[in-house]
């Protein structure tokens, strides 16, 4: 398994290049998407400032509440610690710093460096981007944009995309995964050159698939906001009702530390 891990990290879209580079689409999201904010306030769009505002406050407040979690056994002292890159906006480069020195999990933290990146990924795209996404199509349909609107909108997709598909990847490539449930992992091939597509593939998929639900909410939101609800309750009721006919609905996270 350790050999396998190593082959993984050597390979192209190796785990380190993929967290660090993930790191950094995510802090060029987070400045495009103060940014606009900020021009949402000084346009006097207050309604949409405050959607942007909230959907960035929840992301911290989530965060912030991870990182409490995680680290509450080890002392105040190393929660504030690792809650200050959360409020200035410098978590992604961390844990991209501590999974490249190969960081090991602490006795006493409930989870390994590499699953609280993946904690902190959900939480970004979930909170932060893709409400953001949201909120900025609506600005752009209801009243124009400038370039660095639609600049905004589009690093917000493709950060999404590479969120999702970082993770997707990460856990199907991961030796202990696969051995442990084949049926489920292997879909990424072994073959280089054939990983860089999916991985490629993964990330506009992901991130052309967001742009068109996120498209139709705000279209159906402009002619009747019930129209956006049942459409984002349809969509959330099928894939949950898969899950729970797959016998996939329950999900055991495998906390430790102690």
């Amino acid at each position: 398994v350790e050999l396998g891990k190593g082959v993984v990290k050597s390979a192209p879209w190796g785990l380190m290049f993929r967290v660090c580079f993930g790191a950094l689409t995510s802090m060029v999201d987070l400045v495009t998407d103060i940014y606009v904010t900020y021009m949402f306030w000084s346009s006097g769009k207050m309604g949409y400032f405050k959607a942007s505002v909230g959907s960035l406050g929840v992301s911290i407040c989530l965060q912030l509440v991870v990182v409490f979690l995680q680290n509450k056994n080890l002392g105040l002292r190393r929660v504030l610690k690792e809650a200050f890159p959360v409020l200035i906006g410098f978590k992604p480069a961390v844990d991209a710093y501590n999974i490249a020195k190969g960081k090991k999990q602490e006795a006493g933290q409930l989870s390994d460096p590499l699953t609280e990146m993946t904690y902190m990924k959900g939480i970004e795209m979930f909170a932060e981007s893709i409400p953001g996404l949201i909120i900025q199509l609506m600005a752009i349909a209801t009243g124009g944009g400038d370039v660095a609107a639609w600049v905004s909108v589009v690093v917000s997709a493709l950060t999404t995309g590479y969120g999702g598909a970082v993770i997707s990847y990460d856990y199907d490539t991961d030796p202990e995964k696969r051995e442990q449930l084949p049926d489920f992992y292997g879909y990424v091939p072994s073959n280089p050159r054939q990983r860089s597509l999916v991985f490629v593939t993964m990330v506009l998929f992901g991130g052309g698939m967001l742009m068109i639900r996120s498209l139709t909410i705000v279209l159906l939101g402009l002619l009747d906001m019930s129209w956006a609800l049942a459409y984002i309750g349809l969509d959330l009721g099928l894939y949950l009702g898969m899950k729970m006919f797959n016998g996939d609905f329950w999900y055991w996270v495998p906390l430790g530390g102690n």
